[in-house]
């Protein structure tokens, strides 16, 4: 089960946007939005990424980020893994939170970074939720207007692309943003999501393909994840798919589990179906294998030897 690859260009900008599964609701109190905001707090001090713009809407959010060397993927998987077990275990839910994987485009900073601030921060304007975004909460425009900090939040750099002065920076950030957006310009960004996963002219688009120091995201299947691990492991495939409750196959299960899930981006109802067992199970089996390792150095080390020999078995460098 392939997945359609990304580019990973430490530096670079990305849009990226994650809506709820069948557009459903990803936020149902304030307290959800808050635990979003520590989860991109801890993420990028673990990461070392930037956000330079957000934008949280009841079913979908936007993100205006700047990777470093950890790629988007693991980036996007860690948050999108642990929102959802927080929501499905405050409200008493099961399954899938978010539709699918992440939508993101690597874009031209030059041309895009100051449209996609106005389209980030105008997003409450556009759904009629609010006449003017410093109205809104739950978004970066206030930090930009200097009426509120977010310590997580970048927003010098994009001030400075504006104006040397803070105070004038400011103020044509201010009168930039509540600037009308063309149909054609509204069309651009979006489609972007469609037609592809870079937003730039055919020169930037070359660059891109041309470097040689680009990472791209591992095409990895479940299959092959699962014949590596059964010899790293020592065990049988039948066995780990089999319905016993061994203990030695629920600990394959775990780490083939966690390994597609965070490295190769496959869904846990794929996982579920191909080992047999629930989806709920394997929520489980991830959430708790990540906790362990999480809150122990000893296991943490445990997990990346098995997950680096894992991948290099089966053809990946991630």
């Amino acid at each position: 089960m392939a997945r359609p690859k990304r580019y990973h260009v430490p530096g670079s900008f990305y849009h990226v946007m994650a809506r709820g599964n069948h557009g459903q609701d990803i936020f149902f109190s304030n307290a959800d939005q808050l635990h979003m905001s520590l989860l991109l707090q801890e993420g990028i001090e673990k990461y070392e990424h930037r956000i330079h713009a957000f934008c949280f809407m009841k079913n979908h959010i936007h993100l205006l980020i700047q990777v470093g060397e950890i790629s988007l993927s693991k980036i996007m998987q860690n948050l999108s893994f642990r929102y959802s077990q927080k929501i499905n275990r405050k409200y008493g839910r099961l399954g899938r939170l978010f539709q699918g994987r992440f939508k993101s485009i690597l874009i031209e900073e030059d041309v895009y970074f100051f449209r996609l601030l106005r389209y980030i921060h105008m997003n409450p304007v556009r759904a009629n939720i609010t006449d003017r975004p410093e109205n809104y909460v739950w978004s970066s425009h206030n930090t930009y207007l200097n009426r509120n900090k977010i310590s997580w939040m970048t927003s010098e750099y994009g001030l400075s692309k504006f104006d040397k002065n803070r105070d004038a920076a400011i103020a044509l950030y201010s009168s930039y943003v509540i600037k009308e957006e063309s149909t054609e310009e509204l069309d651009e960004l979006r489609q972007g999501f469609k037609d592809g996963q870079v937003l730039g002219d055919d020169n930037f688009l070359n660059n891109i393909r041309d470097r040689n120091n680009i990472l791209i995201e591992n095409p990895l299947c479940l299959e092959e994840i699962i014949e590596a691990a059964c010899l790293v492991l020592n065990i049988s495939k039948e066995l780990i798919i089999s319905p016993g409750k061994s203990q030695k196959a629920s600990f394959a299960r775990s780490i083939i589990s966690l390994i597609a899930f965070e490295t190769a981006n496959i869904s846990i109802e794929h996982i579920a179906s191909y080992l047999n067992r629930n989806a709920s199970t394997i929520s489980g089996l991830i959430s708790r294998i990540y906790m362990r390792s999480r809150n122990s150095p000893k296991e943490q080390s445990v997990f990346d030897n098995l997950r680096n020999q894992v991948l290099q078995i089966a053809g990946s460098k991630a």
